[in-house]
């Protein structure tokens, strides 16, 4: 397991040499790049006595913003563009990130790219949105113990001439084409019976950890035309592969963003104890250190599920970085996580 880079209550790390540890049974992925699902295990070997107690919603884990980030040349001139992330795998490795953030682009004939912004900020870490998904897949493969993914996908076609309104059948089934199904938590599994996925959470709330160890749920970060577009004939997201933000109050209302933890302290604590799950954020690259760790700090005071963050690991010109304090690598939701919840029953 991973252990925290400095141990203090509800606070950040601050000068500390070395970066986290790589997860135990962390290996590089085949240098082909394919992943097959050899690597799984018989669930029933879980080594977690409360995973038939502990729920999704009862998590805190660490995320990263604009996942596969490169600054472009003159960055300093953008400061919102100032940061690199180190691969998909060294995050889920290495810094024990449990949540990534995927730009995509529509590419034409059902494929997808994955970067920020055309021309003036699109260097990546990974080309292809399927390239993507294979790395952090290949990673899933080799730990096969992890508690479920949070992969974020924000449609970024703005500036695009291909827009992907219209492609949404062809996102899913490229999810579909690396994640196989029973390895994904749609939003089918959750309603599980009952009309509206709404109705599911406030009579049965989210799966347990048991339920859903090497799964990956996918989310999609637009409250507007994209959403709209992509209920149109799943008003209840039925066969469909991919949750919905906001719709806070709405029969598909199931993952809130608030990325104001400061401002929003209650407002994140209430929606995560009617059964949101809530996104928030730790930093900007554009803000100061202390700003920053201010903002970091009272993030982990909330009930948000996962916080993402521009500096997920140490960098060589700041002393600021963001890690889930006391996080094995991820910790009890400090809002809503049952009294007998350790960060080592999570993972």
């Amino acid at each position: 397991m991973r252990m925290p880079i400095c141990m203090a209550a509800l606070s950040l790390v601050l000068g500390c040499s070395e970066a986290a540890n790589p997860a135990d049974t962390a290996t590089p992925s085949p240098a082909d790049g394919t992943v097959t699902d050899e690597f799984s295990v018989d669930m029933a070997t879980s080594v977690y006595p409360l995973d038939d107690t502990l729920r999704i919603d009862h998590i805190q884990c660490k995320g990263t913003h604009n996942s596969t980030h490169i600054a472009p040349e003159g960055a300093a001139f953008v400061p919102d563009w100032n940061y690199t992330h180190v691969p998909l795998d060294q995050q889920l490795a290495d810094l024990g990130v449990r949540q990534v953030e995927l730009d995509v682009h529509y590419t034409g004939a059902g494929s997808f790219d994955v970067f920020h912004v055309p021309v003036v900020d699109e260097l990546t870490t990974c080309g292809s949105f399927v390239a993507c998904l294979q790395t952090i897949k290949g990673w899933s493969d080799l730990n096969p113990q992890h508690h479920i993914l949070f992969i974020l996908i924000e449609p970024k076609d703005e500036y695009d001439l291909d827009k992907i309104t219209g492609h949404y059948d062809e996102l899913d089934a490229a999810i579909l084409s690396v994640w196989p199904p029973e390895r994904v938590l749609r939003p089918d599994d959750v309603r599980n019976g009952h009309a509206t996925l709404r109705e599911a959470l406030e009579s049965d709330g989210w799966p347990t950890l048991g339920e859903t160890r090497q799964q990956a749920m996918f989310i999609m970060l637009d409250g507007g035309a994209h959403r709209t577009a992509y209920l149109e004939g799943h008003p209840n997201l039925e066969d469909r592969v991919i949750f919905m933000r906001g719709g806070q109050g709405d029969p598909t209302g199931a993952i809130l963003e608030m990325n104001d933890p400061v401002g929003s302290l209650n407002a994140i604590n209430d929606a995560a104890l009617a059964g949101y799950l809530v996104r928030s954020g730790a930093d900007n690259a554009a803000d100061s250190e202390q700003d920053n760790h201010a903002k970091a700090t009272a993030a982990l005071a909330t009930g948000a599920h996962f916080i993402s963050s521009d500096f997920p690991g140490p960098t060589a010109d700041s002393d600021y970085f963001f890690d889930v304090v006391d996080g094995a690598p991820s910790r009890c939701n400090p809002v809503t996580a049952p009294r007998e919840c350790t960060a080592a029953d999570i993972e």
